[in-house]
Order: C-alpha cells, then structure tokens, then sequence
C-alpha cells in the first residue's frame, strides 16, 4: 500500500505529475517509483507494487534511469539486469527487456537503446555495448560494442552519442575510459570515438544541437578533476570547471548540481556561450538541509526545482522543492536514494486515477509492536532517536522506516537486540513451503544473522504477550556443539563510552566505540541496563588474506544472513518452529514475528555483529486475496 503525503502546493501546467525513480540499495532489491501528483500536491511513495501485485521481486535491484517514449514508461533496473516497461498513463507493467548491467535508455524513431557494461555487475571489465530495442514489441534488434563501461547516451542528428566511464577498468588499474562514442544509426556500427576526459558520466543534448558530457575526473588526481564540456558532435568546443553531477534544461540555461569535497553548489550556464551566470539557483535558506545532493530537476514549463537528496544511503531520501526563482517551498520524503525523474504529460492521464492505492490487504509489515535494540554503533541513528523517545515512539518511528514495504534500515545492535511485528493478517502455515520472508542488507562476506522467532495471538488481545516459539536454522545441525542455548547477557550503560557486558556463562566483554559513529551506542529510551536471553550462534568472522573482514552466511533460516536477491534464503518456514526444549511444534499460522541479533562477536574497525531488517512480506499474499 503506497504511502501518501500532501506537500500542501498544487502546480497547474500541461504536466500531470513527476515520476520519481529511488536507487535502493544495492543488492537489497528495494527499487521503488514514487509519483508526485501536481494538481493534488500529493506524494505517493512506492507506486509500483500495488500497481503490479503480481511481480514476486517487484521493482527490482537499483533502478538507474527513467524515461517516458510515446505512452510507456521505461525504467532502467542496473542489477536486475533488465528494463521494466510499464503503461506512463499508470505504471501497470506491460513487459520487460532483459539487458546485462544496463545503466541509460534513450529513444529515436520507435526503438530505444540501451548502454550496458555488458560483464556482472562489480565483475571484470569487457567492452561496453548498446543495445537497440523495438519499442513496440519489446524485442532486442541490435547490439554494437561501444567503449568501456559506457553510461548516458543520446541521439542527435541521425548518430547516437554514448560517454564512456570505464569505471571498472580503472578498478583493475587500466585506467579511464575517454571516449564519447559515435554510432551511425543507419548502419548500427561505431564509427568514430571523440576524446574528452576520464571517467565520463551524464551526456545531454540542448537546443541548439551541442552535447553536454560530464567528467567525474580521477579521485585524488589534480591534474583531473571534475569538469563539464561541450561538443559539437564532432569535437570537444566548450569547457566548464565544474565537477557537475546532473544537470537539466530550462530555455537558454542549463541548471547544474556540481558536488564533490562535501559541499556542493547549485546553478546557471547559459548554453549559448558556455559562461557560468549564477551560482545560487536554489537559494540558501535555514528552512532547509540538504544532506546528500543526489540529482536535480526542473519543470518544464513552471520552471520549479526539485533537488533530490540521498541522506545516508540507506534509508529515506527526501524531495526538495523550490520555485522557479529558487526559493524554498516544501519538501517531502522519498524511498531509498531517489535518483531519477521524469515528468508526465498531462495528455498521458495521471497514474492515480484509475487504481485503487489502498488494497484490502498487504503482503508487507502493518505495525512494529516492539523495538529493543542491544547497544551498537547504529543503535540511536537507524532510526534517530532522542532522549525524549520512548517505548512506543520508537516503535512508530520503525513502523514509519519498515510499513507496506518501504525497506528502510532498522538495526537491533549486539546480541539479543529485538524487534517484534505484526502484519494485518495472520500468516499461514502451509505445509512443505516457506511462508514469509524478512530483508536486511546482508551481501556476500556480510552476513549478520538474527534469529526468527513466532507467536499465535492465542489471548486474543492483539499483544505479543504469548508464548514464543524460535525457529530452527542451519546452526542447529551444522554446528552441534557450538551453539549456545539459554544464554543471557547483561549491557550496562557508559555513557559515550565502550558498553560493557556479562554473560551466564562467566565470560565479559564490551561493544566498542569506533572513530566512525560517535553517537551514544546505548539505547537513550530503554534506561541504563538491558538483559536478553535467548540462543547464541557461533562467530562467523575471519579475515581475509588483504585483511579484510569476512562475515560467512549460515545455509538457511536466519535474518540478514544472505543477499535479499536470494529469496529462498530470505524465506522462513513457520513448520520450523521448535519450542524451548527445542521440540518441534505444529503451529496452523502465526500472528506475530520477532528477529534478534543472533551473534556477540567484535569485528575489529567494522564494529560488532547487529542485525538489520528492512522489511518482511507474506509469501501467501496473493494465494489468498484471490481465493
């Protein structure tokens, strides 16, 4: 069920609204399409599932670029390896494009194409390719091989442009690519490369027919740094020095966002001779903080701003708007990392309309009930917290980062840490399958298990003060012996200091501070003592020959243990239940679901083992609402 809030502004032109595409983080599979509605002010967090119940991974894994042709919406889905297409008019799905590590689309004469690196995502580096896409039937109808790792790409004049990064090639230390390839669409073949600089990234063409490249120049290397250029389809003709990170059109101006050393600086060129004419075209105020400048728009006809903010990266982004004298207006919240927009022509119809955005029911989390983190470096921070919080604010605050499946992070800190939810439904136990499924953030050599556990309401008064039932994982059979059960540990509060900690076993210890968390790590609404009870999984840290930390996964049955692109290994079945003599028990569904950090280990400069989640779904969801 999307989330909607009003920005308390309406806009009146020939646009309907703006689509809004939100990265997500990678390798959590939390893409999501946020629509802001301009007649109503209305913003509409993640769209795409209720629109599209039936699509298992909904979005997909980091959604790179978003365009409208004709009346399709395109959506560039970088990890998922694959361009959604949907209906612009109501973002229905109508099919998709599977492309290897595509990154930008762009359209000419019925067909689209598509940059792509081509190798896996983080992978080795080969040749960048296009791909060329008939829009009508969705079916691939052209490849030609292009520069490395090539990013934006547009059409002038009958040839295709592409800036090529060769991100990954500098990683292996070959070096950037330089090149802006040319591709003669007649022929569909790359007929020349123009040199610009290393490392090029967004490439537009303005009204007068010059195309626009951005250089994020080389890290750390003063004799390149990040610079926009200009190009008259054959030669570099212009230069700005300015490290620009997006940029957008609005008559004779091109409006820039240029980040870099922390800072960054909104403002004007104008396009006709390429000189610098503003610096402030949002203007500063204390009504606002940007905290991470991810991109920039501006309406085509109304002229107002939108500066998109990535926060931290993994939580909530936010929307800025401002007028079209750059004055601060409102500002609203996003999904994860919003990135990429597109607005709709009113002639398109809005995608609000014709779709009910409150389903009976939901697949995802309805409610947190409890929320009682151990101390960690992210305790106090995911979510915020203040000395004022208590018990139940802390709770909504975690039923505001996790309901209908807005995927943000919630971390329950050391050992023991616990967050307890419900859904609006019960989930059923249907015998022989997994049903349900809880995210986190974990990625291959970063697994931080946390234990599931299951309880039935069987009191009848919507609490989950019932009997609890844990649910046996792997642990339980590949590490006999090792595996502790009825363990308690004892956290003590010292204030901005290491938390120190004792266990029923005789052993202590402390959750250390380290240099980049400087929060208080004990919980600032639970007191100065905590004791958990429960099992203890064995350490599963070691470092690697480089001397990084490796966090191996468990085989199955664990939160935050293995990549949300695993689905299977996301998913918990409720048959697995055992109770505290750890027999099995037979449980016909269950009403609520509790997840604590399974691990008491220290992992030198990363920090302790916690436990994060980002949502849960009911696998049953759609056997039932259409039974």
């Amino acid at each position: 069920m999307p989330t909607v809030m009003d920005t308390g502004q309406t806009v009146s032109s020939d646009y309907a609204g703006l689509y809004v595409l939100c990265e997500g983080n990678m390798g959590s599979n939390k893409a999501t399409l946020d629509y802001l509605d301009l007649s109503s002010g209305q913003y509409h967090q993640n769209i795409f599932p209720s629109r599209n119940p039936n699509q298992v991974k909904e979005l997909g894994d980091v959604g790179n670029d978003i365009k409208i042709y004709g009346q399709k919406l395109w959506m560039v889905i970088n990890c998922s390896n694959k361009v959604e297409v949907c209906d612009a008019r109501n973002a229905r799905s109508l099919g998709h494009v599977n492309i290897p590590n595509c990154r930008f689309v762009t359209f000419h004469e019925g067909f689209a194409y598509v940059s792509s690196y081509v190798g896996p995502v983080g992978g080795s580096s080969v040749q960048g390719s296009v791909y060329k896409v008939d829009t009508l039937t969705l079916s691939i109808v052209g490849r030609v091989s292009v520069g490395y790792q090539p990013e934006e790409l547009t059409v002038l004049n009958g040839k295709l442009f592409v800036a090529n990064s060769g991100g990954y090639n500098a990683m292996q230390g070959l070096g950037y690519d330089h090149t802006v390839s040319v591709i003669n669409l007649n022929s569909f073949t790359e007929e020349n490369k123009i040199e610009v600089a290393p490392n090029l990234f967004r490439l537009r063409t303005d009204r007068y027919g010059q195309i626009w490249v951005t250089s994020r120049g080389i890290e750390g290397d003063d004799s390149h740094p990040g610079r926009l250029f200009v190009l008259d389809g054959t030669q570099v003709v212009g230069q700005v020095d300015l490290p620009v990170s997006d940029l957008a059109f609005r008559g004779d101006s091109l409006c820039y966002l240029a980040t870099g050393n922390n800072t960054y600086e909104t403002g004007v060129i104008d396009i006709r001779t390429h000189a610098v004419v503003g610096r402030q075209l949002v203007k500063p105020s204390a009504n606002y903080k940007v905290e991470t400048p991810y991109g920039l728009a501006v309406h085509p006809t109304t002229g107002h701003i939108y500066l998109l903010d990535a926060t931290n990266y993994v939580s909530n982004g936010w929307l800025f708007c401002f007028d079209n004298n750059g004055h601060y207006l409102w500002r609203t919240s996003t999904g994860d990392i919003p990135g990429h927009t597109v607005f709709l022509p009113k002639n398109l119809g809005t995608p609000i309309d014709d779709i009910p955005t409150e389903p009976t029911n939901s697949k995802y989390i309805q409610a947190v009930d409890e929320y009682v983190p151990a101390p960690g470096q992210f305790v106090n921070q995911l979510p915020v917290a203040t000395a004022d919080d208590t018990p139940e604010t802390m709770a909504a605050k975690c039923t505001e980062k996790l309901a209908n499946g807005k995927g943000n992070l919630v971390t329950l800190g050391s050992w023991g840490g616990y967050i307890t939810f419900h859904f609006d439904h019960s989930i059923e136990n249907i015998a022989g399958e997994h049903d349900f499924a809880i995210w986190g953030n974990a990625y291959n050599g970063n697994s931080e298990p946390g234990i599931v556990m299951v309880s039935q309401d069987t009191n009848g008064n919507g609490k989950p003060d019932d009997e609890w039932y844990e649910l046996s994982g792997s642990a339980d059979i590949d590490s006999i012996g090792k595996v502790v059960y009825d363990y308690e540990v004892t956290y003590l509060k010292q204030a901005m200091q290491d938390i120190p900690w004792q266990d029923n076993r005789g052993q202590q210890g402390t959750v250390a501070r380290n240099q980049y968390h400087q929060q208080e790590y004990f919980p600032l609404w639970l007191g100065n003592q905590l004791t958990f009870h429960g099992t203890l999984l064995p350490s599963n840290a070691h470092l690697s020959s480089s001397g990084t930390w490796i966090l191996d996964s468990l085989r199955y049955g664990y939160a935050d243990n293995l990549p949300n692109t695993d689905r299977n290994g996301c998913s918990f079945d409720i048959g697995w239940a055992v109770d505290s003599q750890r027999q099995p028990v037979n449980l016909s569904h269950v009403d609520f679901i509790r997840v604590y950090s399974g691990q008491l280990q220290q992992c030198g400069w990363i920090g302790e083992t916690s436990t994060e989640i980002t949502g849960a779904e009911d696998l049953h969801f759609q056997e039932k609402m259409t039974k």
